[in-house]
């Protein structure tokens, strides 16, 4: 949601493979420009660079996208099987059983059931994020790390992101039951501390596996570096979601326009299939990038350099070093 073993400390990527040469790749430039002035950037400016300089990253390591993909991919399959287990066990195969189970448990076996479709989601979610990292860690450490060396190091670290999606799962359900129980104003509450906790442990996951922290110190410093940046700073870090939201709206547009225009079944369901396969990619490449960039993110928090590719104010203007 392992240092030499734990394939993930922030002083060197996870077993890494020889490139072609047979000697590891030479750890690439970083600046160090922490004590520089900061040149501001307008916001939708910040986002293309962040898309730009993530992509010339994600070109570098094409395995990257696979780990979004796989966790979509495992997730669907996990949901079937939770479907499947809870019709067939739990209900005997039986659709009416439901109504009973209502009667006797009322919502806490609700309560219960959700706990455990955000368990699963949190894991499966975190654990191939945990891959990303340090595959993404290894590139900025001239690393040339291959995607078995991801799944292993995530492998190495399941403790700690099943901990980790644990806590996440239980802070779910104890929102939904704030936003069930207490209405409108429930909802809004469950809202407004659901984005606090969102962006309080932004950085957390990163800490984890690459800063080798425990549960409770990742939290704390993920909520540090965000408390010291927090304003106008933090629209930075979620620059990507700009860009492509711009740019999904912007399709969809284009995709109504044609409809209207030539309003036959077939032209809806070739745009229908269309939209869907763009918003599965685009959902696939904004989802790496981002991870691409809140790594180089938390680099910076962490160790005052700017990883090689990334401009330095880009950087310093989303968060600042200094722990």
């Amino acid at each position: 949601m392992n240092p030499q073993d734990n394939v993930s400390a922030p002083t060197s990527a996870p077993n890494a493979t020889p490139a072609s040469s047979g000697q590891v790749m030479p750890a690439p430039e970083i600046q160090n420009v922490s004590q520089l002035p900061i040149i501001k950037i307008g916001k939708f400016k910040a986002s293309r660079m962040i898309v730009s300089q993530s992509w010339k990253v994600l070109k570098d390591e094409k395995g990257l996208a696979w780990f979004p993909v796989l966790s979509a991919i495992v997730s669907l399959v996990a949901l079937i099987g939770m479907v499947a287990t809870f019709f067939f066990v739990v209900m005997g195969g039986n659709i009416h059983a439901f109504d009973n189970i209502k009667e006797t448990g009322g919502n806490v076996i609700s309560y219960v059931i959700l706990f455990v479709y955000y368990l699963v989601m949190f894991l499966i979610t975190n654990y191939f994020l945990a891959g990303m990292y340090i595959i993404i860690h290894g590139r900025f450490k001239g690393q040339n790390i291959s995607f078995t060396d991801g799944i292993n190091g995530a492998n190495k670290n399941l403790g700690k992101i099943f901990m980790w999606s644990l806590i996440s799962a239980t802070i779910g359900v104890v929102l939904r039951i704030v936003a069930d129980n207490f209405k409108i104003v429930g909802r809004v509450v469950a809202y407004i501390l659901g984005a606090a906790w969102s962006i309080l442990t932004y950085f957390s996951l990163p800490a984890l596996i690459i800063g080798q922290k425990s549960v409770k110190e990742s939290f704390k410093d993920s909520a540090a570096t965000i408390r010291k940046n927090w304003g106008e700073t933090i629209i930075v870090n979620f620059g990507t979601g700009l860009f492509f939201g711009l740019l999904t709206l912007a399709v969809l547009i284009l995709a109504i326009g044609a409809m209207i225009l030539v309003p036959v079944i077939g032209m809806v369901i070739l745009v229908g299939i269309l939209c869907a396969i763009y918003l599965v990619a685009i959902t696939i490449i904004s989802s790496t990038l981002g991870s691409i960039f809140k790594l180089a993110l938390y680099e910076y928090a962490e160790t005052g350099t700017v990883p090689q590719g990334f401009d330095a104010d880009l950087i310093r203007g989303a968060v600042k070093a200094g722990k």
